[in-house]
C-alpha cells in the first residue's frame, strides 16, 4: 500500500505531531458542527480531516476505518453512571447514542461525504495492525480506490490509571492522541512512502494504545516518497495467569 497522505495529532512531545490543545479541539468541533460529539469523536474527526487536507476522498471511493482499544470510554462510563442513577428510558438519548465506537466514524463520514465501506473496529490484539489489513483488504479486492484509517485513543479514569492495573501491558501512562494513514493501491499516489504489514510478532508497548510501536510512528513522521515502512503485529507482554481486560 501506498501513503497518499498522513497525520499525527496528539501532544507535543510526540514528533511532527499536529498540536492537541483545548483551542484546536474547539476549532474542530466549530467547524464540522461537532457541538453535541465527544472528545473522542473530536479527536477521530481532527486527524481524518487534516490526512484528507488536499485529496478528494467524497464519494463511494474511499473507505473508512476506525480502530480503537477503549473508544470513547469517558462517555460510555457516563452512560453506565447514568443507568445505574436513573431509569434506562430516562437516561440521555444524546449521550448514549456517542458511547457506541461506530459514532465518530459516521461523524468523520459525513464531515468529508465519504460514502464508500465503513467500518469501525475495536480490540485490544493490535487493532491499529487489524484495521490497516483490513484496509489493505479493501482495496485489493476493489471494493475502494483509497482507504481512511484513523486509530484514536482518549485520556479519561481507566487509561489513566492502565499502569497500575496492567504494568506488564501498560509501561507506563498511555498518550492521547490519533493518527490518520489515506492509503491506495496507485503507484501515483505515493506521495509518502510504501506501507508493507508484517505479521512477525515484535512484542512490546505502542505510543498509543492501539498497537504501532513508538518507532513506526516516528519514522511515519520522516517517510519520503522513495521509503518502503515496515510495521510488525504487535503482540502484548504477558504474565503467567493473566486475562483480558
Amino acid at each position: 500500500m501506498y501513503i497518499a497522505s498522513k497525520c499525527l495529532f496528539g501532544p507535543a512531545e510526540v514528533p511532527g505531531a499536529a498540536e492537541l490543545n483545548a483551542a484546536e479541539l474547539k476549532r474542530i468541533r466549530e467547524a464540522y458542527s461537532l457541538r453535541r460529539a465527544d472528545r473522542y469523536t473530536a479527536l477521530v474527526v481532527g486527524a481524518a480531516v487534516r490526512a484528507a487536507q488536499g485529496v478528494e476522498v467524497a464519494g463511494t471511493g474511499t473507505a473508512l476505518v476506525t480502530a480503537t482499544a477503549f473508544g470513547p470510554h469517558r462517555t460510555t462510563f457516563a452512560t453506565l453512571d447514568d443507568i445505574l442513577d436513573y431509569p434506562e428510558d430516562q437516561i440521555l438519548p444524546t449521550r448514549f447514542s456517542h458511547s457506541v465506537h461506530n459514532a465518530a466514524a459516521s461523524y468523520v463520514g459525513v464531515a468529508l461525504q465519504i460514502q464508500g465501506p465503513t467500518l469501525a473496529l475495536a480490540g485490544f490484539e493490535d487493532v491499529w495492525f487489524e484495521a490497516l489489513e483490513l484496509a489493505r483488504t479493501l482495496l485489493a479486492g476493489g471494493l475502494c480506490r483509497r482507504a481512511l484509517v484513523i486509530g484514536a485513543e482518549e485520556r479519561a479514569l481507566l487509561t489513566e490509571h492502565a499502569h497500575e492495573l496492567w504494568p506488564e501491558r501498560f509501561e507506563a501512562e498511555p498518550r492521547e492522541g490519533a493518527a490518520a494513514l489515506l492509503l491506495s493501491l496507485d503507484l501515483a499516489e505515493n506521495r509518502y512512502g510504501e506501507l508493507k504489514l508484517d505479521r512477525t510478532a515484535a512484542e512490546g508497548p505502542g505510543l498509543f494504545y492501539f498497537g504501532g510501536s513508538r518507532e513506526f510512528f516516528e519514522s511515519l513522521e520522516r517517510v519520503e516518497a522513495g521509503d518502503v515502512l515496515t510495521l510488525h503485529r504487535r503482540e502484548p507482554r504477558r504474565g503467567d495467569g493473566e486475562t483480558m481486560l
